[in-house]
């Protein structure tokens, strides 16, 4: 199965492509307007496809959404949007995208992206050793300890993916608010708490407090 996120905040249009999506076999899609509503989603199941607008509801748009998703799930980034200005295009060339669609878009174009899309996840079979026993599968998205599943809840596994892809670097709490929270005022309580349970949970790991800066796995 090949799970799709639709980011588009106008219902019409998303409930088009995701018809266009699931006449595909063994593709399903699923619909987000903003920001947390896409985080949720991409935690509760595995997440292989963004397809994107670049403007959408809430202070976070799709580029920056699409960034976000792609570096913790290494999901695959199709932009489809009526953008395409040098400045946008600036900004999208940041991420690892695998097709560019401008809109009003032709089914035909849609469908290759995404069949493009389900070639390279049947070769994806890569796995990031992070030692200690511990193995994160890109393909699966599961962490395991010693061949053994490590489950963790949707924000301890957020927290724990950003600081595994920026392992030996200092994370700002500003970008972890941004991503798990998506900006809502939180607590340093909270924050600490949440770091608190994925210490817990990980202890043969080295996680670092860095005071009023941020979050680091240690190498």
């Amino acid at each position: 199965m090949v799970n799709v996120l639709i980011l588009e905040d106008d219902p019409i249009i998303a409930l088009d492509i995701k018809s266009i999506v699931e006449t595909l076999p063994r593709f399903h899609a699923f619909i987000a307007s903003d920001t947390p509503s896409a985080m949720k989603i991409a935690h509760k199941y595995r997440l292989h496809v963004v397809l994107a607008d670049i403007q959408i509801k809430g202070s976070i748009d799709g580029i920056e959404t699409a960034q976000m998703l792609q570096q913790l799930y290494h999901s695959h980034v199709i932009f489809l949007t009526s953008f395409s200005d040098e400045e946008t295009l600036k900004r999208a060339s940041s991420i690892s995208i695998t097709g560019y669609i401008l809109k009003p878009f032709r089914e035909e174009e849609l469908i290759a992206s995404l069949r493009l899309c389900a070639l390279r996840i049947q070769e994806t079979s890569a796995f990031i050793d992070i030692g200690k026993g511990y193995v994160y599968s890109i393909k699966h998205q599961q962490l395991y300890l010693n061949d053994v599943p490590v489950i963790l809840a949707a924000k301890e596994q957020q927290l724990f993916l950003l600081l595994l892809h920026n392992r030996g670097k200092i994370v700002p709490l500003s970008y972890i608010d941004e991503v798990i929270w998506s900006n809502s005022v939180i607590s340093d309580t909270a924050r600490r708490q949440l770091m608190h349970r994925l210490r817990t949970k990980l202890p043969e790991l080295s996680f670092e407090v860095v005071k009023y800066s941020g979050y680091k796995l240690n190498d």
